[in-house]
C-alpha cells in the first residue's frame, strides 16, 4: 500500500504489530499518544522513539501509567528498546555482570569519534553537541537536560541489577576547544570553539560513583586528551564495559561497516533491535515489556569500600 501518515488508516489495517519509530524529539507527548491509541485498539507496538522506556521502572511515571493503562485495554504488548540506550547498555552488562563477584563500580565508556564522518549531519553536531561554538557554550544536550532524561534509566537499571539503592544521580561534564582550525568532512571548526566534548552520569553511594555511563564526542582532528581514557582502535567509536572488582571485567564492542552498506552500522543495530523483538512480543502477554534482570540483584555484593 502507499505510505501514510493518517493513524485511524494504521488502526484499520489491524496489523499484528506496529513498528513506530517517528522521532520524538521536541513531541515525546505526542509520540506516547501515537502509541497509546495503537495498544488500545489491540496492536503490539516496538518503538525505538520513547527512550526511557527502554527501562520502565524508571521511565516517566505519567508515560508508565498511559501506556499500561491502554495495552491493558487493548489487550495488547509495548516494548521499547534500540542500541544506546537499549541492548548495549542493558542486555550486555547484564550478561557480563552475572559472572562478577565483588563489584567497586562499573562504567561505560560510549567513544563516538570522527563524528564528522560517522554521522555527517551538521546541525546535529553544531546545535545540539555544539561542535563549532564559541567557548562557555553548553550543548543542546546538556543544557536541555536529555542526558539525564535518556541516561539516567541506564544508570538505574544497572543499579537495580546489582541490588543497591542509589543515593543520587549526578552529572559532570567539559568541552574540549579546538588549538587551530580543524579541518573536518563538514569544513572548518574554528580555532577557539569546541571541538569536543565529555559528560558522565553516575550514580553515586556514600558520595562514591560505583554506576556510570560516560560519553565522549569528537571530530576526527580533534586531539585528544591525556586526562581521556583512549579507545582502543584509534578513530573507530566503541563501547568499553568496565567493571572494578574480583573479578575485574573489561569488554569492548566495535560495530563494523558493512562490505555491502553505505549504512552506519550503529543505526543498522538500533533498527534490528526492534525488528528482531517482533515475533516474541506478538507472541508475549498483554502489558509492558521491560527488562526481566533488573531489581534481583543479580550481583548482590556491592563493595562499599573507598578506592
Amino acid at each position: 500500500m502507499a505510505a501514510t501518515g493518517d493513524m485511524a488508516e494504521i488502526i484499520a489495517l489491524k496489523p499484528d504489530c506496529v513498528s513506530y519509530c517517528a522521532t520524538a524529539v521536541r513531541r515525546e507527548d505526542d509520540a506516547i499518544a501515537d502509541i497509546a491509541a495503537l495498544l488500545e485498539s489491540g496492536i503490539n507496538v516496538v518503538t525505538i522513539s520513547t527512550i526511557p522506556m527502554v527501562y520502565p521502572a524508571a521511565a516517566p511515571r505519567r508515560w508508565r501509567t498511559a501506556l499500561d493503562s491502554a495495552a491493558k485495554k487493548g489487550g495488547s504488548t509495548f516494548y521499547a528498546t534500540g542500541s544506546e540506550p537499549g541492548f548495549i547498555s542493558l542486555n550486555l552488562p547484564t550478561a557480563l555482570l552475572s559472572g562478577a563477584g565483588t563489584v567497586v563500580s562499573y562504567r561505560m565508556d560510549e567513544y563516538a569519534v570522527d563524528l564528522d564522518k560517522a554521522y555527517p549531519i551538521w546541525d546535529v553536531l553544531h546545535e545540539s553537541m555544539g561542535f563549532g561554538k564559541p567557548d562557555g557554550h553548553i550543548p543542546v544536550r546538556i543544557a536541555s537536560g536529555k542526558v539525564n532524561h535518556d541516561w539516567e534509566t541506564v544508570v538505574r537499571y544497572i543499579a537495580d541489577l546489582l541490588g543497591i539503592e542509589l543515593d543520587g544521580v549526578e552529572l559532570d561534564w567539559e568541552t574540549l576547544l579546538a588549538p587551530a582550525d580543524l579541518p573536518t568532512a563538514l569544513g572548518v571548526v574554528p580555532a577557539g570553539t569546541i571541538c569536543g566534548h565529555r559528560w558522565q552520569l553516575a550514580g553515586v553511594v556514600d558520595g562514591r560513583k560505583v554506576v556510570a555511563v560516560q560519553y565522549f564526542a569528537t571530530v576526527s582532528s580533534t586531539p585528544w586528551p591525556e586526562r581521556w581514557p583512549r579507545p582502543s582502535r584509534q578513530g573507530q567509536g566503541g563501547m568499553v564495559f568496565r567493571v572494578e572488582g574480583d573479578p575485574g571485567m573489561s569488554l569492548e564492542l566495535y560495530m563494523e561497516q558493512s562490505s555491502g552498506s553505505r549504512v552506519n552500522p550503529g543505526i543498522t543495530a538500533t533498527a534490528m533491535a526492534a525488528v528482531n523483538a517482533i515475533p516474541c512480543v506478538v507472541a508475549a502477554a498483554p502489558g509492558v515489556i521491560g527488562s526481566p534482570l533488573a531489581g534481583t540483584g543479580i550481583v548482590s555484593r556491592l563493595s562499599r569500600t573507598p578506592r
